[in-house]
């Protein structure tokens, strides 16, 4: 009895580790997203400051005309291109071989010779839920991506026009809002992003 208490409290524990943050983390995570905000905005900032006309001083003079065409026309673009292409593809090519691989392997774990109580059945089962639950994660885990780079510009632009008319007390509390609301898609990030990683790992922890 008491050692499955022992075994509740150590899993609850772990529950709590994975789920909720420490302070530290909830401070980073708040860092981190108001970071975000002030790189989304970053042009805009900048401009506000004054430094479109250096830029524009510097952008009009030959010398820099000729470096920036160099540089476009240049093989350094399409270098970073491909490689980008290449990484992605790689990463793809791998993904898809380690699966294929995995599955190969309990295709052979299935032959091998079991107790009688080994259930066929019970075993691909418990297979597939663990491919088809780290699939979910992996799609969940992609839209959540593309959903936060399209809504954070506009947490971005909300909290820029916050402070732009600033009114005190009340702006400053919508931009804390704000900051709050980037910080907790970054939670959410990092969370699905551990979620990926340990549903990857449970499907090769038998193996």
């Amino acid at each position: 009895m008491s050692t499955s208490k022992t075994n509740d409290k150590k899993i609850d524990k772990l529950y709590r580790n994975f789920f909720i943050p420490s302070p530290y983390q909830i401070i980073l995570y708040l860092l981190v997203g108001a970071l975000l905000l002030v790189l989304i905005k970053a042009r805009t900032i900048w401009e506000e400051l004054g430094g479109s006309l250096i830029i524009d001083t510097i952008a009009e003079t030959p010398a820099a005309n000729s470096a920036w065409g160099k540089i476009a026309s240049g093989p350094l673009p399409q270098i970073v291109f491909w490689a980008l292409i290449g990484m992605i593809m790689y990463f793809v090519v791998w993904f898809v071989w380690n699966i294929f691989i995995n599955l190969k392997n309990d295709m052979a774990a299935d032959k091998f010779v079991h107790p009688r109580n080994y259930d066929r059945n019970n075993y691909w089962s418990g297979v597939l839920a663990h491919k088809a639950f780290f699939a979910l994660t992996v799609v969940v885990f992609i839209s959540y991506i593309v959903m936060m780079f399209k809504f954070l510009p506009v947490i971005a632009d909300s909290a820029y026009s916050a402070l732009s008319s600033f009114n005190f007390p009340k702006d400053l509390l919508s931009t804390a809002i704000y900051v709050s609301i980037s910080g907790l898609l970054v939670y959410v990030f990092v969370l699905l992003l551990r979620l990926s990683a340990n549903t990857w790992q449970s499907v090769y922890k038998d193996l």
